[in-house]
């Protein structure tokens, strides 16, 4: 009898302590933590408030040259890509996405932008070159839905293969080019410059409701780098940008103009509200150099 006793006893000692075991193991921060499953990445997900892109991309491990992920989707807007160069150390990456069929130009230009190997205008956004076992991390916009090639342009990684591709969706929200209607009435435009050194336009069709509209033109290139954005009838281009050439140095249409922003450096936003009739305009950069270049777009008005 005082055997069994001392053996219930002892086992509800342990019992006792196994729960309290299981007790500490739920309130760990560690509980849910899978050890060695790779990075899911997830775009447009959790974050700071508003939502956003974070996008987090791998190169392969060791002296592969690849991409640890091939597809990567997001949406419209900025876009925040954190690249981590798993390679091998003295096995140099860079990320760089590019719109389809500019990956060759963009290698061309970063193999001749030694010691960077990074592209200097043809680009969507890119990350610098690193080091194996280094991260590096950029935010940029991506105005546009549609796919894009992401590569590594380091000389010769992208020739053996170290590319993918991101989809972009439409964001939610006004897009680009919009039409949403202000509290007072009217239609509201937004229009941007293509990031860093291109001298385009990232939308080059726009529509909006004829009216008194506001647009907003956002200059994404680099700092520097002046843009302005002038609509104009159809015709009137070239006497516009010559007005502008000879206004200096604000670079901006004395007369032939249906509206324009001012010219304003890379990194800046203008906006500008005008009235506009049914028909089809012009809008271009009347800045020297970039109207010529092909900075230009056609915004139709119902």
């Amino acid at each position: 009898m005082v055997l069994r006793r001392w053996t219930l006893l002892l086992v509800s000692v342990l019992l006792l302590g196994v729960l309290a075991a299981c007790g500490e193991a739920q309130n760990s921060e560690d509980v849910g933590e899978f050890k060695g499953v790779p990075n899911v990445v997830i775009a447009g997900g959790s974050g700071s408030g508003g939502g956003g892109n974070d996008i987090t991309v791998d190169s392969a491990d060791a002296g592969t040259l690849k991409f640890a992920q091939e597809t990567l989707s997001a949406s419209t807007g900025t876009l925040k890509v954190t690249f981590n160069n798993k390679g091998i150390q003295g096995l140099l990456h860079n990320w760089v996405l590019v719109k389809p069929d500019d990956e060759q130009k963009a290698v061309d230009e970063s193999t001749a932008n030694a010691p960077s190997y990074e592209p200097t205008a043809t680009f969507v956004g890119h990350t610098k070159t690193i080091n194996g076992g280094e991260s590096d991390s950029v935010e940029f916009e991506v105005a546009e839905a549609g796919t894009y090639s992401y590569i590594c342009t380091f000389p010769g990684h992208y020739a053996a293969g170290m590319k993918g591709t991101m989809t972009i969706a439409a964001g939610g929200g006004e897009a680009a080019g919009g039409g949403a209607a202000p509290a007072g009435g009217g239609a509201t435009l937004t229009s941007n410059s293509a990031p860093g050194g291109e001298l385009k336009f990232a939308e080059e069709t726009l529509e909006v409701a004829a009216g008194e509209i506001e647009v907003t033109f956002n200059n994404k290139a680099i700092s520097g780098l002046l843009h302005n954005w002038v609509l104009v009838k159809p015709g009137d281009e070239q006497k516009s940008v010559d007005e502008s050439i000879a206004n200096a140095p604000s670079y901006e249409p004395t007369a032939t103009f249906v509206g324009h922003t001012k010219t304003i450096n890379g990194g800046e936003s203008d906006t500008t509200k005008f009235a506009v009739e049914p028909g089809t305009y012009s809008y271009i950069c009347t800045f020297p150099g970039h109207y010529a270049a092909g900075m230009k777009g056609t915004l139709t008005v119902k």
